[in-house]
């Protein structure tokens, strides 16, 4: 019985040294995925540290970038504000310009149109003027004539008034 029993132990030994070496194997293998684990949780570590670096680059950059924007739409809407300002004052000076340069036609064209009218009063009268002494010089001529019948008529009359007379004494002495 001592053999068996020993027998027994030696088997149970080989038994637990079979299960040991599971045991270790299995043990290998956690050691080799806790080793892993670690390395893992390492690499995630540092890139949680490279990203944390990389946000916080982001976020100066988009701070920077946005101050950078503000100062952008502040020159912007000061040259877009002088800009409507030289545009008025440029719109006032062109509207006074033409304005001017229009008052100045306009007392142009009123002189232009006195002169013309005066000329054509000139051109009128200096017509009229030359018609009216066209027709004096024939009114003239037709009054001389006329006096000159009337001369020869009264000369007549005369003539034949004594003629008549010198008859009716004539007759009357008969």
């Amino acid at each position: 019985m001592d053999l068996e029993k020993l027998d027994n132990v030696v088997n149970e030994l080989e038994h637990n040294s079979k299960q040991l070496k599971g045991f270790t194997a299995v043990y290998s293998e956690i050691s080799t995925l806790q080793s892993n684990i670690s390395r893992n949780l390492e690499l995630i570590e540092e890139n949680n540290k490279s990203l944390n670096s990389v946000s916080d680059v982001i976020k100066k950059k988009t701070e920077e970038n946005t101050e950078q924007l503000k100062v952008a739409n502040d020159f912007l809407e000061q040259k877009i504000g002088e800009i409507y300002k030289d545009n008025k004052s440029f719109q006032k000076e062109l509207d006074a310009t033409l304005i001017t340069r229009l008052d100045k036609h306009k007392s142009d064209i009123q002189i232009e149109i006195r002169n013309e009218g005066t000329q054509i009063q000139r051109a009128f009268e200096t017509t009229l003027n030359s018609n009216f002494s066209t027709m004096e010089g024939k009114i003239k001529e037709r009054f001389e004539l006329q006096s000159k019948k009337l001369k020869t008529l009264k000369i007549l009359v005369v003539v034949l008034m004594a003629i008549g007379i010198s008859l009716g004494i004539g007759l009357y002495l008969k």
